[in-house]
């Protein structure tokens, strides 16, 4: 089944708990798919959100499992956009950095993945705290059923 749009976003609200990820997960590859990305490119979606709401438990909520995470979902004709909220001290993306590829031991890799699953990724420090990560990703172009 194609997902042409949805009226409206869809937003979903967790706990940042690294156990609530699996839903996420879930939600992800099914709009994915549903959007017209082939299987490798919705893994790579799926993981770049996984890495995004990890690095928000770990990074501004030093793993305290009682605040939340919104994750807000925009479909449209062109693009999948994906945003991502956390509340806990802004960020400075400039500081975000990922560790060479040829480095190779756990961790560090979260940023290359995000940036390689996507052709958009902005931050925003929104009023009231906290950093609003986007990640936008053009849909693949659908064919007509012209005869």
């Amino acid at each position: 089944m194609e997902l042409e749009q949805i009226k409206g976003p869809v937003v979903i609200e967790i706990p940042a708990d690294p156990g609530s990820l699996f839903m996420v997960r879930t939600l992800v590859g099914d709009v994915a798919r549903r959007s017209g990305f082939s299987g490798p490119e919705t893994e790579r979606l799926v993981l770049a959100v996984d890495e995004a709401c990890g690095n928000v438990i770990r990074h501004a909520y030093d793993f305290c499992c009682d605040k939340r995470i919104i994750i807000t979902f925009v479909v449209s004709g062109e693009n999948l956009e994906i945003a991502i909220r956390d509340f806990g001290p802004a960020a400075d993306p400039a500081t975000f950095q990922s560790r060479a590829l040829d480095d190779v031991r756990p961790g560090g890799l979260g940023m290359h993945f995000i940036r390689s699953a996507v052709d958009r990724v902005e931050y925003e420090n929104p009023p009231g705290g906290g950093t609003l990560l986007r990640l936008v990703k053009s849909r693949p172009k659908q064919e007509t059923g012209q005869n």
